[in-house]
């Protein structure tokens, strides 16, 4: 029985730990490892750096393999020796007493027969009837098996929750990619567009400025060609005897005095002179005397003039900055519009004394307090209203009409913000508006900040960048940006805010209008 576990023990050394047979080709490993090459090779199959052991998971920088060739030897003697098992009679006899098993001895953890619990070995231990210990290990083993189950199935669910949730960020991030990937080649299509029609439209106007040029160029060449021919004509004239250049002189020069050229569009042209000498004279004392007067008033006129062409080069590079910034801001405000958000109000959060339209795209301030539930969502002691939109992500445009009103505050808000007294309208409060109130338009920062729009607005657009923390303000009516609240960290969630203002006895009852974006240019 002893040389059958001693065989049974040197069989379990020529054995690979991986495929459990004798070993085919047996290689060591830089940990003293052996395994047959066939199976190491397929364990590090694809790896290129960092070789585990499979044995003691010692991690290898090289792919280094030595053959034990001593180790093959021994498995080939192996191979013909049968290892006897023992038989299940052998198995359940103490091997010191030979005596049957029929006790468990708690403290070592092992069967033990008759005789070897009345040992001092064993006298003072804990010892069971064999079957009465297994009855109690089965429901131990059991109970354990149970709940490695349990645990199973949970870390099933778990891995396939995060298998989900790989599968659905892989597709998140896709559509990420190609959402900003579509954006750019929109806005790339965009200002091709708008960089055709500029160049289109400058073309069309240097052609009709060339035309017109072209046509002032032409005029004055037959001009030039009428003049060389009266000077030519005079020349011969003057070169005549005296008495054949008198004979006509007074019909040439009523002739020529009836065709003088007209004056054109450019330089003006030098007006014949009356063919009497009087007027002649006469014409040549005016100009001696506007000469004369001229020259007095030059030095007086000459800073002047000089201070004049300076404001007026001013005057001309402003409006250049000007007509710059007008087409950045309407090329800006043409790009935000692509991103029209339908914006409705939340008849719940809504003041008591407003009143919304049934299709909630318009507000206005009524003339008594309807009976609402004060819920912790409504305005109560604010007039305001917010949208039913919920803005967490991404790009968002509207417009608001406020026609001829002479008060309101627009915006966007924090979900979570206060609703009830006192409220800031500041962005340390998590309000971002803008409002017209005595005339004077203003940004609601922590320090008001004064607007001058070029034309009272008429109709405001909101451009909300979210993950740039961008807030943008354009007047609708001329393209031109407003105020732009920037560098802003949102909450979660904003929401649009609305606020129509006090009804001043009627001066200021218009409703503030959400407007529809498509189609409106």
């Amino acid at each position: 029985m002893a040389a059958a576990n001693q065989l049974r023990s040197l069989k379990e050394e020529a054995t690979c730990s991986i495929c459990l047979e004798y070993f085919t080709d047996p290689v060591s490993v830089e940990c003293g490892h052996t395994f047959c090459l066939s199976c190491i090779t397929r364990c590090w199959e694809g790896l290129q750096t960092d070789f585990p052991c499979p044995q003691c998971r010692e991690i290898s920088q090289n792919k280094t393999l030595r053959p034990n060739r001593h180790l093959a030897n021994i498995v080939e003697i192996l191979k013909p020796l049968q290892v006897q098992s023992a038989t299940p009679e052998e198995a359940n006899m103490c091997r010191k007493h030979e005596e049957k098993l029929k006790l468990f001895c708690e403290d070592d953890q092992e069967p033990i027969c008759v005789v070897c619990s009345m040992s001092r070995d064993h006298k003072p231990h804990t010892v069971l009837p064999i079957l009465e210990a297994a009855q109690e290990y089965k429901e131990k083993f059991k109970s354990f098996l149970d709940c490695l189950k349990k645990e199973l199935e949970d870390t099933l669910e778990l891995h396939c929750k995060e298998e989900t949730k790989v599968t659905q960020q892989e597709a998140k991030f896709k559509s990420q990619r190609e959402q900003i990937t579509n954006e750019y080649v929109k806005l790339q299509q965009f200002l091709e567009q708008e960089k055709c029609r500029h160049l289109s439209n400058l073309e069309e106007e240097q052609k009709k400025s060339l035309q017109s040029i072209k046509e002032t160029v032409t005029k004055l060449e037959e001009q030039q060609f009428v003049l060389r021919s009266w000077i030519t004509e005079i020349e011969l004239k003057c070169q005549q005897q005296d008495v054949d250049l008198l004979k006509d002189a007074k019909t040439v020069l009523s002739r020529y005095e009836n065709m003088k050229p007209q004056q054109t569009d450019g330089d003006t042209l030098t007006e014949n002179k009356e063919e009497t000498d009087e007027e002649v004279e006469g014409v040549a004392e005016e100009e001696e005397e506007e000469a004369e007067e001229e020259a007095e008033e030059e030095g007086e006129e000459e800073d002047g003039e000089e201070e004049e062409e300076e404001e007026e080069e001013e005057e001309e590079e402003e409006k250049e900055v000007d007509l710059q910034i007008k087409i950045i801001e309407s090329l800006e405000w043409r790009w935000a519009r692509r991103f029209a958000a339908a914006v409705t109000l939340d008849p719940d959060t809504a003041n008591p004394w407003l009143i919304l339209s049934e299709d909630g795209r318009s507000v206005s301030r009524g003339d008594r307090d309807q009976d609402l539930p004060d819920t912790p969502q409504r305005f109560t002691k604010h007039i305001f209203v917010l949208g039913r939109e919920r803005l967490s992500s991404g790009r968002h445009y509207w417009e608001v009409e406020v026609g001829e009103k002479m008060a309101w505050i627009l915006g966007v808000c924090d979900e979570a913000a206060s609703r009830k007294w006192p409220i800031t309208l500041t962005p340390e409060d998590r309000y971002w508006t803008v409002g017209l109130s005595d005339d004077e338009y203003v940004a609601l920062t922590d320090s008001p900040i004064f607007l001058t729009p070029r034309v009272p607005p008429r109709a405001v657009g909101f451009f909300l960048d979210y993950e740039a923390g961008r807030l943008s303000v354009y007047n609708v009516d001329d393209r031109s940006l407003l105020f732009t609240f920037s560098g802003a960290s949102f909450p979660p969630t904003l929401r649009p805010f609305l606020c129509p203002g006090p009804k001043d006895e009627g001066r200021n009852a218009g409703a503030l209008r959400i407007l529809p974006v498509t189609g409106r240019e």
